[in-house]
């Protein structure tokens, strides 16, 4: 039997407390550079109490330099390349990567499959890419479809319900992500950290490339809470949301608070599905 769609707790507060499973309507902009200060505060706060924005700049075919005076006007700082992407063909020099489906590609982004819930530049530690900005340049001809699973307020409930199962995800080796590029080259570290604030940050991730080590006498806990945030994942579940990115929007996510992922898609040859990437060390500021 599956396991039972989970709710947050009625009592409590929730650390993302303006995310719901109905997708954020999204900000209207009259340009990339992001002009005016009120579109630039309704990102800031959507970031922060929801997890993420959605921004649609109407009329604009987006390019890499729109993604970079979208960065600039949320004071992101630079784009942030993770080093085994430096010589990697999806990457450009400015670390911006093409996110779109590629005969032979080196990266679960380049196929039109789906991905499982995942969160970005795990192979860096923990907490050090708070921050993921995609522009979708051309939507898919069908499917194609981004979720958000708010895994914070998930494994906030996880602790609440069973702290054993939840120890196992906090511990300095629970998760290892081995590389697509490197053989060989893998990095240890917990799941999920507490920030001095008292707040949780994630680089949870269920992909072909993640696995989940249980310490001494753990693994039956460690099932248990993999078993529970895979419930929080799936569709239907009261901490995901789903919704379609449309050509000439764009994602500000909360990388190390969202997971994301995508369901599989169809191209249409003359214009295939293109969606451009970049990652930042800073949260954006309006």
């Amino acid at each position: 039997m599956p396991t039972p769609l989970i709710t947050p707790a009625a009592s409590g507060a929730r650390q993302m407390s303006g995310f719901t499973t109905a997708p954020a309507d999204p900000v209207e902009a009259t340009a990339w550079s992001l002009p005016d200060a009120a579109v630039r505060r309704r990102i800031a706060d959507g970031y922060r109490s929801r997890g993420y924005a959605i921004v649609h700049v109407p009329g604009i075919r987006p390019s890499a330099e729109h993604l970079g005076e979208v960065s600039a006007a949320l004071h992101l700082g630079e784009v942030f390349t993770p080093p085994l992407y430096t010589t990697s063909s999806h990457t450009a020099a400015s670390g911006v990567s093409r996110l779109t489906a590629a005969s032979g590609g080196e990266h679960p982004f380049q196929d039109r499959a789906g991905q499982h819930v995942h969160c970005d530049a795990t192979l860096q530690n923990l907490g050090q890419i708070p921050t993921t900005l995609m522009l979708c340049v051309s939507a898919a001809a069908a499917g194609g479809g981004s979720f958000l699973v708010n895994l914070v307020d998930a494994y906030a409930e996880l602790r609440r319900v069973d702290p054993e199962a939840a120890e196992q995800l906090a511990h300095d080796s629970a998760l290892v992500r081995t590389s697509t590029f490197s053989s060989g080259h893998s990095t240890a570290g917990p799941a999920f950290a507490r920030e001095a604030d008292g707040s949780w940050i994630t680089r949870y991730s269920r992909t072909a490339t993640d696995t989940y080590h249980p310490t001494p006498g753990g693994e039956a806990a460690m099932e248990r809470a993999l078993k529970f945030l895979d419930a929080a994942a799936r569709s239907g579940s009261a901490f995901r949301t789903d919704f379609t990115l449309r050509a000439g929007q764009a994602l500000i996510l909360a990388n190390d608070r969202l997971g994301h992922g995508r369901t599989a898609f169809r191209d249409d040859p003359s214009a295939p599905r293109l969606l451009l990437r970049a990652l930042f060390a800073l949260r954006p500021l309006a």
